[in-house]
């Protein structure tokens, strides 16, 4: 997908999944927001990208908090210009709470709803005028196959950000605006090492179809594509990656 012309926001751009799929919308030539929470960790996501001649800045953004996520959309419309892709990435994740839900602590259950859900409802909101007013735009939430297994309270995130994606996919419809999310298995980052022990994770490998462990890599394609010009007519959709752990009907 050729992406020149097109401004691309990223949340949770500081590392991981994040960091990969803005170093490659900028590849397709977008000029791209690095979005986080961690601006120091995003400015490292920019200069990345910078260093491999793409177009790259950093901004700091709390997805959770309303008037954080409107000044970031007036800001990228006014330094870099209006947003057509809003990739929503931002969760969180690495060194999670694991607590089951008989006891898991009403405040952590909150916390967790307000950035993994309220952060992808908040960014849509901030940033649909500019998706509408461009004239071709996509958005992609980021989910997870978390939501097809219990796993507390990010099963619980991750399951909503579905029915949200949906939700979203219908209103911003009436706009062309394909919405659709990805839901990657357990691709080997940093924060993936941090939650789950090794052991899980080959036990999780050792139900799918194809045991390869994967890295961000994994997910660029589909990136790529939720992204593109052919998925003009896909909308409403969860791509799942996760080589067949997950199979549903």
């Amino acid at each position: 997908m050729d992406h020149s012309g097109h401004v691309a926001v990223v949340t949770g751009a500081a590392g991981g999944i994040g960091r990969d799929y803005a170093i490659a919308l900028a590849e397709d030539g977008a000029a791209v927001v690095a979005a986080d929470l961690n601006l120091e960790a995003a400015e490292e996501t920019a200069a990345l990208v910078t260093g491999k001649g793409g177009r790259c800045v950093a901004m700091a953004v709390d997805v959770s908090d309303p008037e954080s996520t409107t000044a970031l959309a007036a800001r990228v419309r006014a330094e870099v210009g209006p947003a057509n892709l809003l990739v929503n990435n931002a969760a969180i994740y690495g060194g999670m709470q694991l607590d089951p839900v008989l006891k898991v602590d009403i405040g952590y259950w909150r916390k967790m709803f307000s950035v993994n859900l309220d952060g992808a409802l908040l960014m849509v909101q901030a940033f649909a005028p500019q998706l509408i007013e461009s004239g071709w735009a996509r958005v992609v939430n980021q989910t997870s196959v978390a939501a097809y297994s219990p796993a507390g309270a990010y099963s619980a995130t991750k399951l909503a950000l579905i029915s949200l994606t949906q939700s979203q996919a219908m209103e911003l419809g009436a706009h062309g605006i394909p919405v659709n999310a990805i839901a990657p298995g357990p691709i080997l980052t940093e924060a993936t090492m941090q939650t789950l022990s090794p052991e899980r994770v080959d036990r999780m490998l050792s139900t799918a179809f194809i045991k390869t462990r994967s890295g961000p890599e994994a997910l660029i394609g589909t990136l790529r594509y939720a992204c593109g010009d052919e998925v003009a007519w896909v909308t409403g959709q969860t791509f799942v990656v996760d080589g067949g752990i997950t199979r549903r009907v």
